[in-house]
């Protein structure tokens, strides 16, 4: 850290606050006291959070200066790499990136038969799970809307909904299990984790039979890695084959359906709006579902930080930030900044339907630059049919069992609501109301 460097602020809460608070509140207090460029954590181990507009205007124009972490412990995105290996959220700078993202850009465009087919699948099956009063948990709902939604584009129907449901619900414990285990483990001792080792037997014994049998039909992701890389030759291009898969249905899974309870979470609280989605879809048009969606991302992106490493010296806001510096840019601060938006913690929508341009400085739930979010267009399909799709059967509204408290954001994975959330469904084409998803 450079002397001109730790003019900048430092906050330092006690481990007490972190346990207390969580990291999303932490960086809020540290912003709302020391202002939007601060070092958070002890001095030999802090990392600079740059929470401005300005900053993610800076990453934009010399986005070459800010690489992906792959090598410090605490960086969420060396644990991912630990456990994806060489997927396209993981992958390094240079030709492994540029590879990843070629191979994958094609496979996840929403025109794609299989996957539209399962955008358009899940949306229904939505309607007849919400009105099933032994389901219990929305999060679930969604998470598992999300999975049906890209399953068959991704990998046939070789593989069940249950077993990826399971695969990738081992995917989160594990990499919670490499998060809490870094501190007290070298790189080494994490990549031979057991928990980590099993999991990729596990991953295999799913997968591997699916490459083993893939034909050139180039349907679906699975199918069409196969046919770019020919894992059958080379043992190297089969783990990069399943790293693939499986990146891509986290973050598939995960970032969207957490996305879908947002929305709806939402949409809940707001009738008009969902009468102003039926009014459009009645003359075949989706923009107040898309502008509730993109207006959901914005008040509650599921990614509130991503991390980068300051590749060479770097003058910030007047400050030189030394090569090797870990810094953390937010979305989730951004998106709430006064300085950004008119009401920023107010839910409208209509700041979506203008024709202004909303500058990319202010608006990135997807991440920014050359390494955002690959599946943002399919992931905006997916999430408007299901809004359309349950406001044209459905007047949503919270329950009153849902406590404040609930709606509140637990900073996890990704930001997630705190607790238990309950809908009250009343179908537009009759007087029935079910109190139904808690």
């Amino acid at each position: 850290m450079s002397n001109n460097a730790q003019a900048i602020p430092f906050f330092t809460p006690p481990s007490i606050q972190y346990a207390q608070l969580g990291f999303l509140k932490i960086a809020e207090l540290a912003c709302r006291q020391k202002g939007d460029k601060v070092w958070i954590g002890e001095k030999e181990d802090a990392v600079l959070l740059l929470a401005g507009a300005r900053h993610i205007r800076l990453l934009i124009e010399q986005e070459s200066q800010f690489v992906k972490e792959f090598d410090h412990l605490s960086s969420a995105s060396t644990i991912g790499r630990i456990l994806l290996g060489q997927s396209l959220t993981t992958s390094k700078e240079g030709e492994e990136w540029r590879l990843a993202r070629k191979l994958t850009t094609p496979l996840v465009n929403p025109k794609t038969a299989l996957l539209k087919q399962g955008t358009e699948l899940s949306a229904r099956w939505l309607l007849n799970v919400l009105q099933d009063p032994a389901q219990i948990s929305l999060r679930e709902i969604c998470l598992h809307w999300a999975l049906m939604c890209v399953a068959e584009g991704f990998f046939g129907q070789g593989i069940s909904l249950s077993q990826l449901n399971t695969l990738i619900d081992h995917f989160r414990r594990i990499y919670l299990q490499l998060i809490i285990a870094a501190p007290t483990s070298d790189y080494e001792e994490l990549c031979r984790h057991p928990a980590l080792v099993a999991f990729r037997q596990e991953a295999e014994s799913l997968l591997g039979p699916l490459l083993n049998d893939a034909k050139p039909g180039n349907t679906t992701m699975l199918e069409r890695l196969c046919q770019a890389l020919s894992p059958e030759a080379n043992p190297e291009a089969r783990e990069r084959v399943i790293n693939l898969l499986l990146g891509n249905l986290a973050a598939s899974v995960d970032n969207t359906g957490i996305a879908l309870l947002w929305s709806l979470t939402h949409l809940s609280q707001h009738p008009h709006y969902q009468q102003a989605v039926r009014e459009e879809t009645a003359h075949g048009k989706r923009n107040m579902a898309s502008a509730i969606v993109r207006e959901s991302l914005r008040l509650t992106p599921v990614t509130a930080f991503f991390e980068r490493r300051v590749a060479e010296n770097l003058v910030v806001d007047g400050h030189v930030i030394t090569a090797g510096t870990r810094v953390l840019f937010s979305p989730w601060l951004v998106h709430r900044n006064p300085a950004c938006w008119a009401e920023p913690l107010c839910f409208r929508p209509e700041r979506f339907l203008s024709e202004d341009k909303i500058a990319p400085e202010i608006f990135l739930p997807f991440s920014v630059g050359k390494r955002n979010c690959v599946g943002m267009t399919l992931a905006l399909d997916q999430l408007t049919t299901a809004v359309v799709t349950l406001c044209e059967n459905f007047q949503i509204s919270l329950s009153p069992s849902t406590s404040p408290a609930a709606l509140t954001p637990l900073f996890e994975l990704n930001v997630v609501p705190r607790g238990d959330i309950s809908f009250i469904l009343g179908s537009i084409h009759s007087a029935e109301l079910n109190d139904c998803i808690r």
